[in-house]
């Protein structure tokens, strides 16, 4: 005989509030830059290559960058692909190691993350405005406590 299943239990499972919640803030910040044909990932990939790459050209490989915003490479390759068409990244061969794959931003992406910016912020002001500035704050807190914790 098995036990049975307690459904409150489930459903006060951390996990999945979390992701419950995410779900409908990503849905909220897609809305605030639908406008410039971009989704808050895609925002968040260009907006990684804008800030490591504007000092070197020489673009991230690609499991450092990966590694970086936390995705596996198979994954993140596809998540690149629509930016790799609209030409606002590209691919390029890794000058310490040609056998690698870099990952670098066009002068149109780095256009398409200043333009992006306001739209992004307002997403972020409304997130503060509907927590108000301390929960905010307490907020990622807690999520930069639970990606340390939990880090592979």
């Amino acid at each position: 005989m098995t036990d049975p299943i307690d459904a409150r239990e489930v459903s006060g499972c951390t996990c999945l509030r979390v992701r419950h919640v995410a779900r409908q803030l990503t849905q909220s910040y897609d809305q605030a830059l639908a406008p410039l044909g971009l989704t808050l990932n895609q925002f968040g990939l260009l907006a990684t290559l804008y800030g490591v790459t504007q000092a070197s050209w020489a673009g991230l490989p690609i499991g450092v960058f990966a590694d970086r915003v936390g995705m596996h490479p198979t994954t993140l390759n596809r998540d690149l692909k629509p930016l790799k068409a609209q030409n606002l990244v590209a691919d390029a061969v890794a000058p310490a190691d040609r056998r690698v794959r870099a990952v670098t931003i066009t002068p149109k992406g780095r256009a398409r993350v200043r333009k992006a910016i306001p739209f992004w912020r307002q997403a972020q002001i409304r997130l503060e405005g509907a927590l108000g500035a301390e929960a905010t704050r307490a907020l990622n807190d807690l999520l930069d406590l639970v990606a340390i914790k939990f880090k592979r």
